[in-house]
C-alpha cells in the first residue's frame, strides 16, 4: 500500500488529511461512534491526519474538532443540522478525503454533497440495516431522505459498509454495489475467570444495548419469562433509552430483572465477562456491536439473526443460537440448550472468538486501503 502523503509547496511532504463525518461521536453511544473513534485511530497510525465534524449535543462536549447547530426530530431524535454551513464547508474543503458515516442522517450525507462541490473525494459508509421502526411520520421521512439526497449522495462517492448486511441493503435500497469494511474492534480484555454452570444454579444473562423498539429489550423480558418456567435465571440490562419506563415497570413485579442503566465501556466489559450468557434481541440492526465484542472475547451469546449476527457463528455447533428475531419461545430454549452443555459450549464459543478476532483485525489496513485508492483515483 502507498503511504497517504501528499506534496506540498517547495516537494516538502506534509500528512495526507481524512475528515469524519458523523451525527454523533463519542461520549454518545453507538456502534457508529465506535466506528468513529476506532477508525481515527486506525487511519492516524496509518500516517492521516484526522479531523471529526458532528452535530452539536445539548450540554454534552462532543468528542469532535468541529460541531453543528442541530435541532432532534421525533421520538427518535433525528438530528437535523440547522446552521453552521460555512463549518461544513471550511472542514470539507480542508480534506484530501471525506469519510461520511450513515445514509439516514442529514449531516454526513451533506459532507458528501459539499465534497462532490469542492472536488473532493468521499467515502460515504452505510451503517444500518435499511429497516427503522418508529412512528409512521418519521419512517416516511427517512425513506422520502434515503430515496432522494441519500442515494444521490451515494451515486456521488464511493459506498462502503461496516457489514454484509449494509451492502445488500446499499444494492436493494440504493442501487449501488458497496465495499465491505470488517468492524473494527477495539481491543478487548480477556475473560480471566469464566464462569461455570452448575445444572441447579441461576443463569446469569447480560443484555447491552439502547433502549429503543429496534432493540427489542422487551423480547429480551418475555424470553426470561419462558426460560424461568424451566430453570432460575436473572437478566442483566445494560443501557438507556425511550422503553427504560416500561422495563422499569416490568421490573417492579420481577425481581429477577435488574436494570443497570448506562455504564461505561470498560463497566460493560466487566458485566458481560461475569455473565453465562450474552443475549441480543434485536429486529432491526446491522453489525451488532455489543454481541461482535461478546463473541470476540468467547463468551456465549445468543442473538437473533438480524444484520451480520448470523456471520458471526462461524462454528457449526452454535449456529442455532442465532435466532429468528421476535420469537420469545426461541430465545428461551437456545438459552436453555445452552445452560444444558455449557462446558462443551463454552469452548465452541472460545474456538469461534480465535476466527472472529483475526477477521476484525483486518479492519485498519481495509479502511486505510479504500481511502489511499480513492485519493489516488482520477475525478
Amino acid at each position: 500500500m502507498s503511504a497517504p502523503h501528499a506534496v506540498a509547496h517547495g516537494g516538502a511532504q506534509a500528512p495526507a488529511r481524512a475528515l469524519l463525518v458523523s451525527s454523533f461521536v463519542r461520549p454518545h453511544r453507538g456502534g457508529v461512534e465506535e466506528f468513529v473513534a476506532s477508525a481515527r485511530t486506525l487511519l492516524e497510525e496509518q500516517g492521516w491526519q484526522m479531523r471529526t465534524l458532528a452535530c452539536r449535543l445539548p450540554g454534552v462536549d462532543a468528542a469532535a474538532d468541529a460541531v453543528v447547530s442541530t435541532r432532534f426530530v421525533g421520538p427518535s431524535s433525528w438530528p437535523l443540522p440547522t446552521g453552521d454551513w460555512r463549518t461544513v464547508w471550511r472542514e470539507v474543503g480542508a480534506a484530501d478525503v471525506v469519510i461520511a458515516n450513515g445514509t439516514s442522517h442529514v449531516l454526513p450525507v451533506l459532507a458528501v454533497l459539499a465534497a462532490r462541490a469542492r472536488r473532493r473525494k468521499a467515502i460515504l459508509v452505510l451503517h444500518g440495516s435499511g429497516e427503522y421502526p418508529g412512528s409512521w411520520p418519521m419512517r416516511l421521512a427517512r425513506a422520502v431522505f434515503q430515496r432522494t439526497l441519500a442515494r444521490l449522495a451515494l451515486r456521488l462517492s464511493q459506498p462502503a459498509s461496516v457489514s454484509r448486511a449494509g451492502v445488500r441493503t446499499a444494492r436493494e435500497l440504493y442501487g449501488v454495489d458497496a465495499s465491505y469494511l470488517p468492524f473494527p474492534v477495539r481491543e478487548l480484555p480477556p475473560v480471566l475467570d469464566a464462569p461455570a454452570l452448575r445444572p441447579d444454579e441461576t443463569m446469569q444473562v447480560t443484555w447491552v444495548g439502547r433502549l429503543f423498539p429496534e432493540k427489542d429489550p422487551l423480547l429480551a423480558v418475555e424470553a426470561l419469562d419462558v426460560l424461568r418456567r424451566e430453570r432460575e435465571a436473572v437478566l442483566h440490562v445494560c443501557g438507556d433509552g425511550r422503553l427504560r419506563p416500561e422495563l422499569e415497570r416490568l421490573a417492579a413485579r420481577r425481581p429477577w430483572l435488574v436494570l443497570h442503566g448506562t455504564l461505561g465501556w470498560n463497566e460493560v466489559q466487566e458485566l458481560q465477562g461475569r455473565a453465562h450468557a450474552c443475549l441480543a434481541t434485536s429486529v432491526a440492526d446491522n453489525v451488532q456491536v455489543a454481541v461482535l465484542e461478546a463473541l470476540s472475547r468467547g463468551i456465549p451469546t445468543v442473538s437473533t439473526q438480524v444484520g451480520d449476527a448470523p456471520a458471526y457463528y462461524n462454528r457449526p455447533a452454535i449456529r442455532h443460537l442465532c435466532v429468528e428475531p421476535g420469537n420469545p419461545e426461541a430465545v428461551a430454549h437456545a438459552l436453555l440448550d445452552l445452560a444444558g452443555s455449557y462446558d462443551r459450549y463454552r469452548q465452541e464459543f472460545a474456538a469461534n472468538a480465535a476466527v472472529l478476532r483475526a477477521h476484525h483485525a483486518q479492519a485498519g489496513t481495509a479502511l486505510a486501503g479504500l481511502a489511499v485508492n480513492l485519493r489516488h483515483a482520477p475525478h
